[in-house]
């Protein structure tokens, strides 16, 4: 007698054995991910709190509004002179500005914020004015180029910071310490020229503003970004070369624009 078994009883078997090894990778795929998300540090992933975070900040910085140059009448070497306003942006071009940070996580989405900050812009040649009837130039170069060094200190608000990207909004407030500048005049059409007046002191001036930026986490520590910003600070301390033609450095304070990108880390 021949026997033979039936194609009914040999495919439940073997769908059951294809189901088990489904099951058992599902219930490893599942292990795997609550040990990931229970794993020491998840939970300080997921926000900034009791965390330091240290970055290098590299860009530069656009004038917005304020007038370095005030319109002003009286004389020079007595003759009658004329000065017209120019702002800040007339005078000084977006330079390199350097911002070294230090900041600890006092709250999941809240950073305390101190930031060291360097600028220097060269100045240029404006005509400004009339000298005896003829166009006047006023130079802020070499003498005239602006730099600062500055701290500030403020508080940063994460829209977002569980995610690898952070999204933030920040307020600061500080000081700044500005250099002495100098300017010439030349009125080459009445071949005169004054060298090297003295405009404005050094000078320690407030500056407050508002940040907006964001970072990109890669891994648990490093991290890059982009911050952009606006600020106010203090007008210089003016000084007073020439009685005879009052209030021409009678500065704005100004507002500008810093850009800057972020390379920093976390730990």
């Amino acid at each position: 007698m021949v026997r033979y078994t039936s194609p009914r009883n040999s495919g439940p078997r073997g769908s059951a054995g294809s189901e088990g090894g489904t099951m058992k990778a599902r219930s490893w795929l599942t292990a795997a991910v609550v040990a990931a998300l229970s794993a020491p540090g998840a939970a300080r992933a997921q926000g900034m709190e009791g965390r330091f975070s240290i970055a290098f900040q590299a860009g530069t910085l656009s004038e917005i509004a304020g007038d370095l140059l005030k319109d002003a009448q009286g004389t020079l070497l007595g003759k009658p002179a004329t000065i017209d306003s120019q702002g800040y942006r007339d005078v000084y071009a977006p330079d390199l500005r350097l911002q070294g940070q230090l900041a600890y996580g006092v709250g999941e989405r809240v950073e305390i914020v101190a930031r060291g900050t360097y600028y220097k812009a060269n100045g240029t040649a404006v005509e400004s004015g009339t000298f005896d009837g003829v166009p006047l130039a006023v130079y802020f170069e070499p003498h005239g180029d602006y730099e600062e060094v500055g701290f500030e200190v403020g508080v940063r608000y994460y829209i977002a910071s569980t995610g690898r990207l952070k999204s933030y909004l920040g307020a600061v407030a500080g000081a700044r310490v500005q250099s002495e500048i100098l300017v010439s005049f030349s009125a080459a059409e009445a071949g005169t020229s004054i060298q090297n007046v003295p405009f404005s002191e050094e000078s320690t001036v407030p500056v407050f503003g508002l940040d907006l930026g964001f970072t990109f986490d890669f891994g648990r520590h490093f991290f890059v970004g982009l911050d952009s910003a606006l600020r106010y600070q203090g007008a210089p301390t003016a000084f007073e070369p020439y009685p005879s033609l009052p209030g021409f450095n009678d500065s704005d304070g100004r507002w500008s624009a810093p850009v800057v990108a972020t390379l920093g880390v976390r730990f």
